[in-house]
């Protein structure tokens, strides 16, 4: 009998050999019937030919012989044969003969193998729009100092993904509705539609520069499929910048990898950080993603050169996208990002955890067009 090659993959006819020629062998000294009437059994099939029987059906072979040959010889037909000769053995007649083949055939099963996650269409040119809603300045609120940064931000990195980017600048509460209305009714050719909310926010919602709430439903119900069925199918994302309430995330202190870090980190100068004191839900339907500044309940901050999750969002963004890395994968790393950074709010200590829900069925990629 021959042997494979260590370290290869075994074909068809090693694996024959390796999984019957045992059982078989023993199988012949449980059964009286003849290694002859085997051989003949095989050749009836036309698995092998008159002249392979001859051969082997010897009178002076022994049936472990015999048993041996004709392994061998169906081994060198090659795999065509040895599939016809396995099929013989799943037989009923064959495994009466040989009970063992009954547990050489008996289905195994086996762990579905996962289907490989399937990837968001991203090349319309533009890729869509990227809706942005910058409200910085407040009837009695204060005044959003830094937000203009973040729009910056925001325009030249969904520019550099190819969107079209639209800006609408200090919007009340109807005014905010109205232009989530009338984006719904857009004819959305594009593979994608973002867009980004900076203001200040509550447990209930997003204010309006008028200080009236925005609820989460005017903001992403316009854009189901029901009422926007050119987003069907497509990913909807949403960037908020906004608070959730009014806690603090408390500080728990971890030991640096680096004295470096440390000595840096106490040499900075410290700014005194702002506030956007947003429960806002998710909606049930498919291919939503909600990117939020922080959990639920808390604070989200800002400094003069931009807020923490706006400027990682779109630093981050700018460094992965260009490697293909999906949205997802790269908000985590935001979340490390702001997560890490600390500093002071009305003599509190700050922090911030920012926070994702996704009904995304597929990988989101913002590709970069070339």
């Amino acid at each position: 009998m021959r042997n494979g090659t260590a370290g290869n993959t075994p074909s068809l006819e090693q694996s024959l050999e390796q999984s019957l020629e045992q059982s078989l062998e023993q199988s012949l000294e449980q059964s009286h019937t003849e290694a002859s009437w085997r051989v003949c059994y095989v050749q009836n099939d036309n698995i092998i030919t008159k002249r392979d029987y001859n051969n082997l059906n010897q009178p002076n072979h022994t049936e472990e012989k015999i048993i041996i040959n004709l392994l061998d010889n169906l081994t060198n037909k090659g795999d065509e044969t040895c599939r016809k000769f396995l099929k013989l053995l799943e037989k009923d007649e064959f495994q009466e003969i040989f009970p063992q083949l009954k547990k050489l055939f008996t289905p195994v099963s086996e762990s579905p193998v996962p289907e490989e996650i399937g990837e968001y269409k991203m090349s319309s040119m533009p890729r869509g729009v990227c809706l942005i809603i910058n409200n910085r300045n407040f009837i009695k609120m204060g005044n959003r100092s830094g937000s203009d940064k973040d729009e910056e931000a925001l325009i030249k990195v969904f520019e550099w993904l190819g969107f079209s980017v639209k800006v609408h600048r200090d919007q009340n509460a109807e005014q905010m509705k109205d232009i989530f209305r009338t984006y719904s009714k857009h004819n959305h050719e594009g593979d994608c539609f973002v867009c980004c909310i900076l203001s200040h926010g509550s447990a209930e919602g997003v204010y309006g520069t008028d200080e009236v709430i925005v609820q989460g439903s005017d903001i992403y119900n316009p854009f189901n499929g029901a009422f926007c069925p050119s987003l069907v199918n497509k990913p909807k994302v949403f960037f908020i910048q906004a608070c959730r309430g009014e806690v603090y995330h408390q500080l728990v202190k971890v030991q640096s990898d680096s004295q470096m870090e440390e000595k840096a980190g106490e040499e900075k100068e410290e700014e005194e950080l702002a506030a956007d004191a947003v429960q806002i839900t998710i909606p049930a339907e498919a291919d939503f993603l909600v990117a939020r500044s922080t959990v639920k309940g808390y604070l989200s901050f800002r400094e003069r050169s931009g807020s923490w999750f706006i400027q990682c969002l779109c630093e981050q963004l700018k460094i992965y996208c260009q490697k293909g890395e999906d949205v997802y994968s790269i908000l985590l790393k935001v979340n490390e990002e702001v997560s890490q950074k600390a500093g002071k709010h009305r003599a509190n200590d700050a922090k911030q955890m920012p926070e994702q829900k996704i009904t995304l069925r597929k990988k989101l990629v913002f590709r970069v067009p070339q």
